[in-house]
């Protein structure tokens, strides 16, 4: 609870940008797909299982007609999951299964930038794509394996750059999907000498992967800056013969 008033208070003092035309601030929240990337003890594939979710406040301003800076401070799980390997009989197979998740607060900035394109002869200014990274703190950890505790040693930082691409529903909400990946390591290499933990040196070993689908919310008016604002027409020359 007391990440998610982190995460209101950072709302509340950029809600005045909302009723001008250069800031807009807004929040989103929605559900995460994780993996760290070496854990899989059973076929060592990234099979996203583990889920999570995030929730972000977010301010944005335009530096360009189509495209945005947009900047966030954002709660978000991450992690990695194994279930228990289920026979047809309902018996748990031998075989560790496990359950590691990773709270980090992240401050994140991309670019977000508007594409203009047809669909079925109809022009649509709707979608768009986005890029940027995340700087995240790690805030907690749990893991588990067959539902006993263990520590581990992890790192307290996450660098993952990300792709993304949205849809504005209205000129307030849009759907939002992103797919990201650390450069660096959640956890620390000595962990290979705990037995209990399921680690394999493939190239991304250890590395946060992450998809997300979030509903976002954009507060205040839409439109061009006043600056853009088209003058007032003037009346008709007085065409009248003398």
């Amino acid at each position: 609870m007391k990440r998610l008033a982190v995460l209101v208070l950072f709302i509340i003092p950029f809600y005045h940008y909302s009723t001008a035309q250069l800031f807009r601030a807004g929040f989103y929240v929605g559900p995460t797909m994780t993996d760290v990337s070496g854990m899989d003890n059973v076929d060592n594939d990234n099979d996203f299982k583990h889920l999570g979710f995030t929730v972000a406040g977010t301010v944005s301003a335009k530096i360009s007609p189509k495209s945005a800076l947009q900047m966030e401070i954002r709660f978000i799980q991450r992690g990695s999951q194994q279930n228990p390997v289920i026979d047809s009989f309902g018996n748990i197979l031998p075989g560790d299964y496990f359950k590691m998740t990773l709270n980090y607060v992240d401050m994140v900035i991309g670019i977000k930038h508007q594409i203009h394109f047809n669909i079925r002869n109809a022009a649509t200014d709707k979608y768009g794509i986005e890029a940027g990274v995340s700087v995240g703190s790690l805030v907690s950890y749990s893991y588990s394996v067959d539902q006993v505790s263990f520590n581990l040693a992890v790192n307290k930082i996450d660098i993952s750059p990300y792709i993304g691409i949205y849809y504005n529903v209205t000129p307030h909400f849009y759907i939002e999907g992103r797919y990201s990946n650390s450069i660096n390591s959640a956890l620390v290499q000595d962990n290979t000498k705990n037995p209990y933990f399921l680690y394999y040196n493939s190239w991304n070993a250890g590395h946060n992967l992450n998809f997300s689908l979030t509903l976002g919310f954009i507060f205040g008016k839409t439109g061009q800056p006043a600056s853009d604002t088209p003058s007032k027409p003037q009346p008709p020359a007085d065409n009248t013969d003398n």
